[in-house]
């Protein structure tokens, strides 16, 4: 009997697992401006995770709160965040390298299953060394144009919008994105089984290529070499 009950548990935790594998999760984001946004689906659960709600109502509601005098309240001292290391060319060059050939692997069965709309993607090419900078506009053309039909043979696209552009005058690479996901939870397992150890080693190798967070000497150096090229 009780063999039974313990048998009859698991397969119902066997069908529940199944059931919640093949229920699709909807993923939509998009970056302009320094402005994240972040919204999952999941079935009936609703997740938006940038930016968060609290505080866009605390936005919303400041202006209408009036402001204490200094001398009632004192300003608590704002944390300094902590320097991020940034993504640089030779980051930019393994990827283009190391990671179709991956995603190929894993795509190669599951991709169909996956639903992509919109993608929108419109990236500024640009740097501080004007040939440097044309060389990577080709190797990030070159790699778009034999790519981009690869993956519309292994995903769904749709409304589909990939530019690049190449700016000299700027000196700090852009992008914005618009991208919408659809897939379903046994896709993600599948492609984990596949090439989740590739996965895993391309991303240690990216974050070793990363260039250090820049320290206050080298803020200063900047600064100073600004103003000697602006007065020049």
């Amino acid at each position: 009997m009780v063999g039974k009950i313990i048998l009859w548990v698991l397969l119902a935790l066997l069908l529940l697992i199944a059931g919640l594998l093949s229920i699709p999760v909807k993923v939509r984001g998009s970056y302009a401006e320094g402005a994240p946004f972040l919204h999952i689906r999941y079935g009936l659960v609703r997740l938006q995770l940038f930016p968060r709600k609290e505080e866009a109502e605390k936005t919303e509601r400041k202006p209408l709160k009036q402001k204490k005098a200094k001398s009632e309240k004192q300003k608590k001292p704002k944390k300094q965040k902590k320097p991020r290391a940034k993504i640089n060319t030779d980051q930019i060059l393994y990827a283009l390298e190391k990671l179709p050939p991956i995603l190929a692997r894993a795509l190669k069965r599951t991709g169909r299953s996956i639903h992509i709309q919109p993608l929108k993607l419109y990236v500024l090419v640009a740097g501080s060394d004007p040939a440097a900078t044309a060389a990577l506009y080709g190797r990030m053309e070159a790699a778009l144009a034999a790519g981009f039909p690869s993956l519309e043979r292994l995903l769904r696209l749709e409304d589909a919008d990939v530019r690049l552009y190449m700016d000299f005058t700027q000196r700090k690479m852009d992008f914005a994105a618009d991208v919408g996901v659809s897939l379903r939870p046994v896709s993600l397992c599948w492609i984990a089984l596949r090439a989740g150890g590739s996965l895993l080693k391309w991303y240690l190798g990216f974050r070793k290529l990363a260039s250090p967070p820049p320290t206050e000497s080298d803020k200063d150096q900047k600064n100073h070499k600004d103003e000697r090229e602006h007065a020049a």
